[in-house]
């Protein structure tokens, strides 16, 4: 009994919490990359409302919009958080700072988009082509940071079993059995 509240215990005291960054219960379906400013928790940046973003960007950059025009566009229609960040970065271009500079404005979510116009900023490449490889490289990485999620969870999933069942089956099943035959071993001899 003594061994079951110990291990108890030390479950509780080992089990992750939210915050210090262990696990978290997936709510949703859509993963989520809080703002780095840290405010308000509805102002989550939802990664895929980045990709669709720049699926639109795409779309006006192949309408033969200039650059921040097409941003400005987008994050008009885009609206919410991406929107938002969307025209600070326009914005930050209308100001003729450099695409990586307008870029590091934004959250890190949007670096394959950054770096995808920064390239055809610098070689005059289109860069609708690279803007949409920048959509597919976001939706891919969330995909993998959700995979990672539901493994370790089921990881999770298991040490409660290996702290608290298999003990308890320990005491229960297997010291009765080994107590049984200890005692007619002992009385037999």
């Amino acid at each position: 009994m003594i061994l079951v509240l110990v291990l108890l215990a030390a479950a509780v005291a080992l089990w992750p919490t939210r915050r210090g960054g262990g696990f978290r219960p997936l709510s949703s379906m859509r993963d989520r990359a809080t703002t780095e400013a840290g405010g308000d928790p509805r102002d989550d940046l939802v990664v895929e409302d980045c990709a669709d973003a720049l699926v639109l960007l795409a779309v006006a950059l192949r309408a033969g919009r200039g650059t921040a025009e097409a941003i400005e566009e987008t994050a008009a229609v885009a609206g919410g958080v991406a929107g938002r960040q969307l025209q600070v970065v326009a914005a930050a271009m209308r100001w003729d700072r450099t695409p990586e500079e307008a870029w590091a404005y934004a959250h890190p979510v949007w670096r394959p988009a950054a770096l995808a116009l920064t390239v055809a900023h610098r070689t005059g490449a289109p860069p609708a082509a690279a803007v949409l490889g920048a959509a597919a490289r976001i939706r891919e990485d969330a995909r993998r940071r959700q995979e990672a999620a539901a493994a370790k969870a089921g990881v999770m999933l298991v040490v409660p079993l290996g702290l608290l069942f298999l003990p308890a089956f320990v005491c229960t099943a297997v010291v009765p059995v080994v107590a049984a035959l200890a005692g007619r071993a002992l009385s037999g001899s």
